[in-house]
């Protein structure tokens, strides 16, 4: 009866162990004390460069909500948006971005946030066949970015996304001249081709729209004005690669004149 008794005992007794290490193992992971700023910094940073954009994103998250003071608290707040960019969430990181702008004016990164604000815009806008509210946002952007950081590092990117920006807006104006020209509705065509030639003559379809600008006049039969912006198509464009049918268009114009003109008592 002894040893049934002892081995209990024994039993009992290394449940006891068990449990009091399982127990004081877990109460040591409770009690473990959270990261610091620049801790937490460090390895958000270490995430972001590995490419786990996520993970960094809620390490960032903390720092940004829980160390308001710290000193890199404009740093996680841009990175924080970086991710977003990255995760191709582009709405959240431009409001992350601006985010920055709005609480951290006077930090170094600010000038970094309203170009990358603006980019965000841009890579959410839609094809130009479809609404450019994002792309008019994205405009608006660089040209702040252009207006006051001319001397910033990223400021020959801010051109070629201006120029991109406005391509695309003329792109869509132009695609409009070109529908009322197919339907024959040629004054609305020369109405939309104004809108190119007055607010996007610095890109490649100020050519396209002086064109059918053109074309529309002499549709109509407004010879003089054909003449006119034909002539115009010519001297900006002698090069052009609608040369060769302007000056068709210019004959033909004249010809129609001279036969008028012939015509009339």
């Amino acid at each position: 009866m002894i040893r049934p008794v002892f081995f209990r005992i024994m039993f009992f007794l290394l449940l006891l162990s068990l449990s009091a290490g399982l127990f004081g193992g877990c109460a040591k992971q409770s009690f473990r004390e959270p990261l610091g700023p620049n801790e937490s910094w460090q390895k958000a940073l270490n995430l972001f460069h590995q490419e786990r954009y996520y993970r960094s994103q809620q390490v960032l998250r903390d720092i940004v909500l829980n160390y308001s003071g710290s000193a890199i608290i404009d740093s996680a707040q841009f990175y924080l948006a970086l991710c977003s960019f990255h995760l191709a969430d582009y709405l959240t990181a431009a409001d992350e971005f601006h985010r920055l702008v709005e609480r951290y004016p006077y930090s170094k990164l600010t000038g970094d946030a309203v170009f990358f604000e603006a980019r965000c815009y841009y890579e959410e806008s839609p094809v130009y066949q479809l609404d450019q509210e994002f792309t008019g946002k994205a405009l608006q952007g660089f040209q702040r970015f252009l207006e006051e950081y001319a001397g910033h590092s990223l400021l020959d990117s801010g051109y070629r996304y201006l120029s991109l920006c406005r391509e695309k807006l003329a792109r869509k104006e132009y695609a409009a001249a070109s529908l009322y020209f197919d339907l024959a509705e040629y004054a609305s065509a020369i109405l939309y081709s104004d809108v190119v030639l007055d607010n996007y003559y610095d890109t490649p379809l100020a050519e396209s729209a002086l064109f059918l600008k053109g074309r529309s006049y002499h549709a109509l039969k407004e010879w003089a004005r054909a003449r006119k912006e034909l002539q115009l198509y010519l001297e900006k464009y002698p090069q052009g690669k609608h040369t060769v049918r302007v000056k068709q268009m210019l004959a033909s114009a004249e010809r129609s004149k001279d036969s008028s003109a012939t015509s009339t008592p």
